[in-house]
């Protein structure tokens, strides 16, 4: 390229330096002859003589500058080739960039990751290392009903509503709605490693789900406390116990559910006492995060209907009848934040059974009745 651009200079020279040669010579006439006539003595016929004094060059002014133009215009585009030439060399090659288009696999259409969202914590990576589902599930939908719950509908009318369920002495099942729910559920010890606090007081049994979830928060606990941990001291109760207020009866509690655990932290021991509850840090950060996961606290002092000490206190105005500390309930992510966040009451926190009869989905909570 730089060669024939060279090239292309000389050529330019020479037709300049040709061109003015040609004006020059066109505007310089030759010397002017006069023919004086010679006297001969002899007789002779006159012979002409050449005056080569009064020769001179006549210049015609229009030449002159045209030929100054057509140089100009020749400077100038020796100038620019030139600095074309200088710019080539200066410049480096750019190789533009290979657009690769990534496809997405046929059968992966349409699907969708579960998506996770940083979490609270103290930790040293700020408790960002936790993972926690987005799953924002404010209640039943045509996925998350159980099996069972359809099947048996007819005995409780709240079984329809999956996460969101009623089971208490009021919304009462039976046995073989407890077999067929107790076949639907995952093994949390074996799937995710969620350790029983104390073996044998109710199955390791959670709903899918909020098996998720579950794991997801209890994560998210041990990287905002990472010398603590959340054990299992109960889900999944196949029978219910007799020991007073604190516990009902086979079919009439939420531990038939799928979707209700004890927690606690072994630091503090196994014990439940809700005496214990300002020393103990899980019960404290469960109550202020486990929304984000879709628990909420089931039995929250505010709505226990009076003293343990009292006889049970299930009212029209969504009192649970009971106050334990450590068990927690899978709902689903949109209403645990309502219900949390006292969406339904005043900015308080809610109660299972004053949520749904606020947003009409149960008719009574003490006829055990539903919205037709």
């Amino acid at each position: 390229m730089i060669l024939a651009d060279f090239r292309y200079l000389m050529f330019s020279f020479r037709i300049l330096i040709n061109f003015g040669y040609n004006i020059l010579m066109k505007s310089t006439p030759g010397p002017e002859i006069k023919m004086p006539i010679v006297s001969d003595t002899d007789g002779a016929l006159p012979s002409p003589a050449i005056d080569l004094v009064s020769a001179k060059s006549k210049i015609d002014p229009m030449w002159v500058l045209g030929g100054v133009l057509i140089a100009l215009i020749a400077v100038v585009g020796i100038i620019l080739i030139v600095e074309g030439i200088l710019l080539e060399q200066r410049s480096p090659e750019v190789s533009l960039p290979t657009i690769v288009v990534e496809t997405v696999a046929e059968d992966c259409v349409g699907e969708r990751p579960v998506n996770f969202q940083d979490t609270e914590g103290d930790s040293s990576d700020g408790g960002n290392s936790s993972e926690k589902p987005s799953e924002a599930s404010g209640g039943a939908n045509s996925s998350n009903i159980p099996a069972s719950s359809r099947t048996y509908a007819g005995e409780n009318c709240t079984l329809m509503q999956g996460p969101l369920m009623l089971i208490n002495p009021v919304f009462q099942v039976k046995s073989d709605y407890i077999a067929a729910r107790k076949r639907e559920l995952v093994d949390i010890a074996k799937m995710y490693q969620i350790k029983e606090g104390v073996p044998g007081n109710g199955s390791p049994l959670l709903d899918s789900e909020a098996a998720v979830h579950l794991n997801a928060m209890i994560k998210a606990y041990q990287a905002a406390y990472p010398r603590h941990n959340i054990e299992t001291r109960s889900c999944f109760r196949a029978t219910g116990t007799n020991c007073g207020r604190l516990c009902y009866a086979t079919g009439t509690t939420d531990h038939h559910t799928g979707y209700t655990c004890d927690l606690i932290d072994p630091s503090y021991g196994t014990s439940l006492n809700t005496d214990d509850y300002d020393k103990h840090i899980e019960w404290q950060w469960l109550k202020e995060n486990s929304y984000k996961y879709g628990f909420i606290d089931r039995f929250p002092a505010a709505w226990a209907g009076g003293s343990m000490s009292e006889p049970v206190n299930i009212n029209a105005k969504g009192s649970t009848g009971l106050y334990e500390t450590w068990h927690y309930r899978y709902v689903g992510v949109d209403a645990a934040t309502e219900i949390a966040t006292g969406k339904y009451n005043n900015g308080q926190y809610d109660s299972l059974e004053h949520y749904l009869k606020t947003r009409g989905i149960v008719d009574s909570l003490t006829a055990g009745t539903c919205r037709q």
